[in-house]
């Protein structure tokens, strides 16, 4: 008797657990309803023209410093030169190394300073842009109804279905609302 109320038991159980844990159709009708959208964070900074416009003012810098840069390294070459001469006294030749290690810092003082000038310039656009954008996505996220928009790059995905790619829309949007 034993036996037979165990094995009853154990055929009830074994009939209950699957369908205790198969989703009924509404639940899975919501499931299939559920879209993650995405954005391209990196690609709306480069391709709006904002960012193009940031790219071009920051490539301008770049270049300025370049000139810089340019000029006080053919002065330590020149000076490196006028060095190697045998004919300098004593005298001239201290004197053009100090005038050589006051060059050479300069160099990197002003090479430094580039390098620190550039990248604010790119946080400071990098920043306003994002912020803008930000919220830009969070008004066309309320206005559509779109349950979650992620970025692409730090959400990690690794493959998605290129019709929930928001980042074309976006930039036309954000482009129209910058009114650039």
């Amino acid at each position: 008797m034993r036996k037979l109320v165990t094995t009853a038991l154990l055929a009830s159980l074994i009939t209950c657990i699957p369908a205790a844990f198969t989703p009924s159709s509404a639940a899975t009708k919501q499931v299939k309803q559920f879209a993650v959208y995405y954005v391209d964070l990196q690609e709306i900074l480069v391709k709006s023209n904002k960012g193009k416009q940031a790219k071009s003012v920051i490539n301008a810098k770049y270049q300025q410093f370049s000139k810089k840069l340019q000029k006080l390294r053919d002065e330590i070459k020149k000076l490196r030169q006028e060095l190697k001469s045998p004919v300098l006294s004593k005298q001239a030749r201290m004197k053009k190394e100090n005038l050589l290690q006051q060059k050479i810092l300069a160099y990197q003082q002003e090479q430094q300073n580039a390098q620190e000038q550039i990248a604010e310039l790119e946080n400071k656009y990098t920043q306003e842009i994002l912020g803008e954008v930000v919220k830009l996505i969070q008004k066309y996220r309320k206005e559509k109804g779109i349950p979650m928009i992620v970025d692409k790059r730090t959400a990690g995905i690794i493959s998605a279905d290129p019709k929930y790619d928001l980042t074309n829309t976006i930039i036309n949007l954000y482009n129209k609302e910058s009114g650039e």
